[in-house]
């Protein structure tokens, strides 16, 4: 694996964390926001 692969990966990782990181935040700010969007997942 070539490096030049290895630091995409890691950034495309590193993004997806902090992404995760601030989704929790959001959801600890506003849980009943993440309900209506979890139940309009399931419901569509």
């Amino acid at each position: 694996m070539s490096p030049h692969w290895r630091y995409f990966l890691a950034g495309i990782a590193a993004a997806l964390a902090i992404a995760l990181l601030i989704l929790i935040f959001l959801a600890y700010q506003q849980p009943e926001l993440l309900l209506d969007w979890v139940n309009l997942r399931y419901c569509g």
